[in-house]
Formats: C-alpha cells, structure tokens, sequence
C-alpha cells in the first residue's frame, strides 16, 4: 500500500483517554505502536498539513508525527517505530528538506522538543540535546568565550541535522568541534562513538550515506577558549553576511547544490564566465560595498537565463541567487524540474545539499 493511499480511522482503547487516529502505512496498521507511545507518555499528531508544519511550507500529510519530549522517549520511539516494523524518518527544523506536495507520508520524528543543553566553560566543552538549534549552540559558546561555533550562528537547524550531514559556514563547521555523539540504534540502545568514527567529509558523515543506522540523541562539542570580542565581530560579520546574501522573504532551503553553481556554469559559456568572474571580484575579493549592502545577482541571473536553456513559468529561485529555491506560491514538481535543469547544466558531480524527501 503507498502511503498516499492511507487511510485514517478512530483508535479504540487508546491509554490515558487521549484520543488518536490510527493510519495506515505500507500496509500495516499502525494503531498498537501508538498505544506502545501513548504508554511511553509520548505526544503524537496524526494527519499533520506538512505545508503548514515543514520550514520550506511544502509537502502533503504525514499520517503520524510523533514528538518525544526527552531522550529517553526518543529512544523508546526508535525501538517501538522498529519493533512494529513501521518506517519512519527523523527530523529536526526541516530547514534543509524537500517534502513533496500531493505526496503523503507515513511517520515522522521530530527532535524539536530535545532542547537540553549544560556548559563547562572552564574546559571549553557543551553537552546538547539532537534537537538544540544551531544559533542556540553558538550563541551559548559566545557568552562563554568558546571559540569554533561563530560561523554556525545563522544556520537554522538543529544539532542533529547539523551531525548527520556535518553542517558548516564561514570557517567553521562540526567536524572540528564535536568531541563524541551518542547514538541511537534501531534495538534502542545507544552507542557513544568519537568524532573521528563519523568519516565527516564536506557535507557529509557515516549518517547521511547510511553507513550507520544510528540517530542522533546527544552530542559533546569542544572549542577553545576564545576573546568574547573578537568572537562577536566574527559572529556578527557571518550573520550579517548570511542575511545579505541568502533570501529571507520567502520560505527558502539555502543552497541547493554545494560550491557555486556560478563558477560551474562558467565552464559552460565564456561570456557568462567573464560576468561570474567580474561580480566575485567586484563583490567578495575586491570588497567594493559595504558590509550591510545586500548581494543582488538578479543581473547576474538574467543573464544566465539569456545564456542557458533554463524554462520555468513562475521563477522558483531568489533573485540573490540561481542556487536557492523560493517557495512563492510554487508546486514543489515546479521546483523538481528546476533542479533537474541546474543540474544537468553544471554537472551531475555536483552534490545536492538539500535532501528531496521521497514518501516511504
């Protein structure tokens, strides 16, 4: 059964006379796991709008979304969800996922609710939760004079999100302040393992290509000390930078593709190269503006629609760059088809650093 195909029905006998719905998902009926929850204490919704809930306000139902509101629920969600041989996927913000609209899905985790985090700042070191936000984390490092998280203060997701797919900006990124992560493994035990057992690459970990079945619960970071004032300038001058080059009036996902699509479409057309190379120059090496200027490539842009065959009815990306969708009243096969034509256009070695969410 696809899961577009679920059906919803009332639940009978379900503990602490909360009232739940019982959804169907590959054709397995999901009603005793979530007594298994409800016995555990662990909020659940079910036939959530994924276009009111997702960051990126896109997607259709999700039949279950639970929410533990500790780790000790997280790990008793993992071993119920795999217990009862129902799939599911965790997320945090959604900050970098593409959920599809029409398409519906089956159980979701949220982290969201996993916010504990405690500081030594005498060794430099902070404890978190999976579902801590990334400014949260870096602006508590700020107070303590803990250098290594400045440049993560304007990314919007959670820690989890930023472990599994090693999260970065401005210099600094995961790989080269985490300690050692605790994880959780499908049987719900929990295996603690060092940072340099995650294989962490550009944008990438053993959790993100599947080599580990593990879920983030908690993670151990360790910086250096740092002067508070210095680390306030940096910190300020990435998030101002962020804000002047990435979009903000609508719901966007950051980049698309990793590295500048820019640069790979100039190895395609030298005219467009000659442009791309004069805005960098201009804009970043030269620094002729001022720092609170925001980056418009929408000349840039057009020129690169003049340049290449990329077809589109309602523009699904920011005028401050081909690399970040917009959502602006789009269906999300619009945007597919746009990534689809990047994509062949600056080459299918380029990696995609938004994650397209295929129902499951």
């Amino acid at each position: 059964m696809h899961p577009s195909d679920a059906k919803t029905r009332p639940a009978e006998n379900v503990p602490d006379g909360v009232k739940r719905e019982s959804f169907e998902t590959e054709g397995m009926d999901t009603r005793q796991v979530q007594e298994a929850l409800g016995r555990h204490g662990v909020p659940l919704r079910t036939g959530v709008a994924l276009a009111e809930y997702s960051w990126f306000r896109s997607g259709g139902r999700a039949g279950l979304l639970v929410r533990p509101e500790s780790v000790e629920q997280l790990v008793a969600t993992v071993r119920e969800l795999h217990g009862a041989g129902v799939p599911f996927k965790v997320i945090g913000e959604t900050t970098n996922l593409l959920f599809l609209d029409d398409r519906d899905y089956g159980c979701l985790v949220t982290t969201t609710a996993l916010r504990g985090l405690s500081v030594d700042p005498g060794m430099c070191r902070i404890e978190t939760e999976t579902g801590v936000s990334l400014p949260e984390l870096s602006r508590v490092a700020l107070k303590h004079g803990i250098a290594g998280f400045a440049g993560l203060e304007g990314i919007p997701g959670t820690v989890g999100g930023a472990v599994f797919m090693n999260a970065g900006a401005y210099g600094d990124n995961i790989a080269r302040v985490l300690d050692t992560v605790d994880l959780i493994l499908p049987d719900g035990s929990v295996e603690t393992l060092d940072a340099g057992a995650m294989n962490f690459e550009y944008r990438n970990s053993i959790l993100k290509t599947g080599a580990h079945p593990g879920i983030v619960a908690r993670a151990r970071f360790k910086g250096k000390p740092g002067d508070q004032k210095r680390l306030y300038r940096r910190m300020e001058t990435a998030h101002a930078n962020r804000h002047r080059a990435y979009e903000y009036m609508y719901p966007n996902l950051g980049s698309i593709f990793s590295g500048s699509v820019y640069r790979s479409l100039g190895r395609n057309d030298r005219v467009f190269r000659i442009a791309a190379a004069m805005f960098y120059f201009f804009n970043y090496r030269f620094r002729f503006y001022r720092r609170e200027t925001p980056i418009n490539r929408k000349w840039l842009n057009d020129l690169a629609l003049k340049r290449f065959p990329i077809k589109f009815t309602n523009q699904p990306f920011s005028d401050k760059s081909l690399n970040v969708l917009v959502n602006n009243g789009h269906h999300t096969d619009e945007l597919l088809d746009y990534i689809r034509q990047l994509h062949e256009l600056i080459g299918k070695d380029v990696p995609i650093e938004n994650e397209i969410v295929e129902p499951f």
